[in-house]
């Protein structure tokens, strides 16, 4: 790749959002800076993203103002109060690529001089400290206990890995959003056919502006396991069966069938997003074979392809009381010239319920978004 290629994206890893439904990156322009002091008219605080729109002091045009959603600024101070109409700002942000009176902003200054920032979730987030001696709960049948146990709260963060990366090919550098610091990186992610290694690479280019997620589409396979804010587990096994639920990614969840059944044909079914699941128990393990998927997903953050080949052996343990281990191999002779295997672990969070983040019908951006981004 080229140099000037691989200098562009590492300036623009830092400025991708995570899993806010598409890449800051691919829609505003961090070498366009804005100051803009004006007032405020009117306060939009929801999903997608929260929306400012302030009218200037110079009697120029208006400018919508973006910041992340609730959840990725409530950290920094912000509330659905923190702004009322009338309020006199100013607001340092990145115009939009397309030229637009559109910004996202980097701070505020609000009335009294309070200055919040408006933060990016594009690093990975270190999980705080555990006890990883405490043993981990077990259900009825003796088995490692996924979920809360009864009567208790909590869920799993804090993903170790924040894309699928073949386990044989060292450290790779990449920010939450699953955007490589250094695009020569690619042929390493995976072991893959020429045309998905082709394609992978375009959409890392692209700095992941074709997510399907900005479509509010499901995630499908292992992306579920990294998405920010959490994954619920609901552990049934009087009906031998486990749920595994997502506070984010589009609020979507899947179940693993462990009683026996078989996945049915996949000649014999609609593709899905989520395909079949069947499970069983090796030990203190929970192993899955997942297949009946479609295309019309990313599997894992980052983009990489697969095909309706795409098969998942996924294997769930629970080593201590705060951990939860998760593996995956993957098995698509359509997209990668031999199956390869990825790891992560997730870490308990518990006492409470993941805070759901809901993919609605007011995400304004994809009109934004540049056809393709200059290389």
């Amino acid at each position: 790749m080229k140099n000037a290629l691989t200098a562009t994206l590492l300036i623009l890893v830092g400025a991708a959002a995570s899993f806010a439904h598409h890449s800051i990156a691919a829609e505003f322009d961090d070498k366009k800076p804005v100051s803009i002091k004006g007032a405020v008219v009117r306060y939009e605080w929801m999903n997608p993203h929260v929306l400012v729109h302030v009218d200037p002091f110079d009697g120029s045009a208006g400018w919508t103002v973006e910041l992340e959603s609730p959840l990725d600024i409530k950290p920094a101070g912000w509330t659905k109060d923190t702004l009322k109409v009338g309020d006199s700002v100013t607001v340092d942000a990145i115009q939009a690529r397309d030229g637009s009176r559109l910004a996202f902003a980097k701070s505020f200054t609000l009335p009294g001089g309070k200055k919040l920032s408006a933060p990016l979730s594009t690093a990975i987030v270190a999980a705080p400290k555990v006890d990883h001696s405490k043993p981990a709960p077990k259900t009825p049948d003796g088995h490692p206990r996924f979920g809360p146990e009864p009567g208790q709260k909590g869920y799993w963060a804090y993903p170790s890995q924040v894309s699928l990366v073949d386990k044989n090919a060292g450290t790779i550098r990449m920010n939450r959003d699953g955007l490589l610091a250094n695009i020569n990186d690619a042929p390493k992610v995976a072991p893959f056919q020429p045309w998905a290694q082709g394609l992978y690479i375009y959409r890392q280019q692209q700095l992941l502006r074709d997510d399907p997620m900005a479509s509010c589409l499901p995630p499908g396979g292992p992306r579920q396991m990294m998405v920010p804010y959490g994954v619920q587990v609901i552990d049934d096994p009087a009906r031998q069966r486990v749920f595994f639920m997502s506070a984010g990614a589009n609020r979507n969840w899947r179940l693993v069938y462990l009683d026996g059944r078989k996945n049915p044909p996949v000649d014999d079914i609609t593709p899905m997003y989520w395909g079949n699941a069947s499970g069983k128990w090796e030990g203190d393990t929970l192993v899955s074979e997942t297949d009946g998927f479609n295309d019309r997903f990313w599997f894992s953050n980052g983009g990489l392809p697969h095909t309706e080949f795409l098969k998942l052996t996924e294997r769930f343990s629970r080593p201590d009381y705060n951990t939860l281990r998760y593996e995956v191999t993957v098995d698509d002779p359509g997209a990668y010239t031999k199956p390869w295997t990825s790891a992560l672990t997730l870490q308990w969070v518990a006492g409470v319920e993941p805070e759901e983040y809901f993919c609605e019908d007011q995400n304004r951006d994809p009109q934004h978004l540049t056809t393709e981004i200059k290389k």
